[in-house]
């Protein structure tokens, strides 16, 4: 079997000190040490199969290592997901539009009010997530959730 060949962006006692500084980020650990398996001279295949990854990915791992340096150990997450359909400028809209309402809102409200707004249909579970989590609003009612209070806050507020 042919060995591959590993530039020498690191060497053996870095490549070990990174190795130590990364062990709580597994996806760093699992690269850096693959390569340092490869660097002593096992097959990509052995070593993706000791740390559990295809041939393939252990592939991809030395030709990033090799191509970048130390930057090819850190994973790039940049092309994932979906873009959001509400920008920055839209949430603030429709933050606004929530917050300045009469009523409380329910979630179906808010549903129909990006659809009037923005002409975007979105499932339940996604509205609650826009409207609790990205704009930090209450459920059902349009103001900003409390983060500050304390436990005595808490006692005093249900003892009343």
């Amino acid at each position: 079997m042919k060995v591959a060949k590993i530039e020498e962006h690191l060497t053996d006692n870095d490549l070990n000190d990174l190795i130590k500084e990364h062990k709580d980020s597994y996806n760093i650990y699992r690269r850096a040490y693959l390569i340092k398996m490869v660097k002593k001279g096992d097959t990509i295949k052995k070593a993706s199969e000791i740390m559990n990854v295809s041939r393939k990915t252990g592939e991809r791992w030395v030709r990033e290592y090799n191509e970048k340096g130390i930057d090819g150990l850190m994973p790039d997450y940049s092309n994932c997901g979906l873009e959001s359909e509400l920008d920055d400028e839209k949430l603030q809209i429709l933050y606004e539009a929530i917050t300045n309402s009469d009523k409380g809102l329910t979630i179906e409200d808010v549903r129909e009010m990006i659809y009037t707004l923005f002409k975007i249909k979105f499932s339940y579970n996604h509205v609650w997530f826009i409207t609790r989590k990205k704009l930090g609003l209450n459920y059902g009612k349009p103001f900003v959730k409390y983060e500050g209070r304390t436990e005595e806050d808490v006692k005093l507020f249900k003892k009343n």
